[in-house]
């Protein structure tokens, strides 16, 4: 049986007040997972700049000099 069948199952045999409980984390858990993506994009966003801020220079010019190696 797989884990979502055996939460089902579980969830079956609680009480009202507890499916509410239950229900509450769920609420919680998917918000959390909603910060997290928030976070990485932040962090994310943040190692762009730090690599960025070392350019001397517009960017352009470091994709230009970058591209004239290759031709």
């Amino acid at each position: 049986m797989s884990l979502t069948e055996e939460t089902i199952k579980e969830i079956r045999q609680l009480s009202p007040r507890s499916l509410a409980l239950i229900y509450n984390h769920i609420h919680l858990l998917k918000k959390n997972e909603a910060v997290q993506k928030q976070c990485e994009r932040k962090a994310s966003y943040l190692k762009v700049r730090q690599i960025l801020s070392k350019t001397r220079g517009p960017l352009s010019e470091e994709i230009i000099k970058s591209r004239e190696d290759r031709l």
